[in-house]
């Protein structure tokens, strides 16, 4: 027996999973994971890769797609980070709306919460007339 949303088997005679209290299945159905391509849409700059990562472990844990996209230096220097751009949040354009509204969640309406700030391109455009 398999649980549908934590994927953990059970013995025969289970039937309901501990972890999150759904019912057991005997297979997992096939089209319980969406295999298209992403297309990565940017969310937000922030100063650093190491809290790139914070914000992007946020957004995993609640099922948003998304990753990290950050130049190399500041990974050997601290001094280099200066001269660097830090990373970008990137999330999938279908998970956008709520990587946003989850991002909001956290770190208000502060558009900097950490040392970043907005990425300046259509995506910040439209969130800027939403809020309007």
């Amino acid at each position: 027996m398999i649980c549908p949303v934590c994927e953990a088997e059970y013995e025969p005679g289970i039937t309901q999973c501990p972890d999150d209290n759904t019912a057991l299945v005997e297979r997992m159905p096939s089209n319980l994971h969406d295999d298209s391509e992403a297309r990565f849409v940017p969310l937000h700059n922030l100063g650093s890769p190491a809290e790139a990562e914070m914000v992007n472990d946020i957004l995993n844990q609640n099922g948003i797609r998304s990753m990290v996209k950050s130049g190399g230096a500041d990974a050997f220097s601290p001094l280099l980070s200066a001269t660097n751009e830090g990373a970008v949040i990137l999330v999938d354009e279908r998970d956008a709306d709520r990587a946003l509204e989850l991002y909001k969640s956290f770190f208000g309406a502060d558009t900097t919460p950490l040392t970043g700030g907005p990425v300046d391109d259509e995506f910040d455009d439209e969130v800027e007339d939403e809020e309007e």
